[in-house]
């Protein structure tokens, strides 16, 4: 239990494609440990209705996000968590409710630089990935501009993102895997707001879609507070390795809350 028994509240927000329900593991090993757990889904994923190609600002699809935090009250503070393309709303969501978040954990997560888009920040790696064969992009606005957004397929889930995963959880994700975005614009934070909240990264030390040294350019690039590892982690620590992250998070909680 957290520190003189206090209840913490958990933001989880989930990586392209997925949705709120990715987190059920950790939600439940959370709730059962006494804390609040919102898990939301960003605009078009989950059970959101949107359809992927009509969302094009990170600000579109952080919507769910931003009347989350909206409907707070000021003196509410969460623990603030994402996973891998995730990282890009939680840098959008501290920049601008700061107030409200005791720390943003970014778990195995695109935590950028000022200033950078979405495809910047990807260098390095999404050009291996982007033709992977089932890969499966939309493109509304007609094949000759950019994809409007982008779907994994099975072959490239299991080798990217659930490669360690046990095969209930492979069989869910392959059931509810959704189109995503692709947004346009630069994501952009200052250091009055953003620079004020503390940051953790989880490292997933076997992730094969942003692998341990990209992780590791990231927390050098931009350092984070606080820096853990999970041993044997693919992509999806939520599935593979729940009781570790959960174990981790709490960590950080009390760490930050307690201290």
């Amino acid at each position: 239990m957290a520190c003189d028994s206090r209840s913490f509240h958990f933001v989880l927000v989930h990586g392209s494609c997925f949705g709120g329900w990715c987190w059920y593991k950790v939600a439940d090993l959370l709730m059962k440990d006494g804390h609040t757990v919102s898990a939301l889904d960003m605009t078009s994923q989950g059970i959101d209705p949107t359809d992927a190609d009509h969302i094009s600002t990170l600000e579109e699809y952080n919507k769910p996000l931003t009347d989350f935090f909206t409907g707070l009250p000021s003196n509410h503070k969460v623990i603030l968590v994402g996973h891998s393309a995730g990282g890009f709303n939680l840098t959008y969501t501290m920049e601008r409710f700061p107030h409200n978040i005791v720390v943003a954990v970014f778990v195995t997560a695109l935590m950028t630089l000022s200033g950078l888009t979405a495809f910047d920040s990807l260098k390095g790696i999404s050009s291996g990935l982007r033709n992977f064969g089932d890969l499966t992009y939309s493109f509304a606005n007609g094949e000759e501009n950019k994809p409007t957004s982008v779907k994994f397929g099975k072959q490239f889930s299991q080798e990217f993102l659930l490669q360690n995963t046990p095969s209930s959880d492979i069989c869910l994700t392959h059931s509810l895997l959704k189109r995503s975005p692709y947004w346009e614009g630069v994501v952009s934070y200052t250091k009055e707001n953003y620079g004020r909240v503390p940051r953790a990264y989880i490292v997933a030390k076997e992730d094969k879609l942003l692998p341990e040294e990209f992780q590791r350019k990231m927390i050098a690039d931009n350092p984070p507070q606080m820096v853990y590892e999970i041993e044997g982690s693919d992509h999806s620590p939520f599935f593979c390795k729940p009781d570790q992250l959960a174990h981790i998070l709490l960590q950080i909680a009390n760490r930050c809350l307690c201290n």
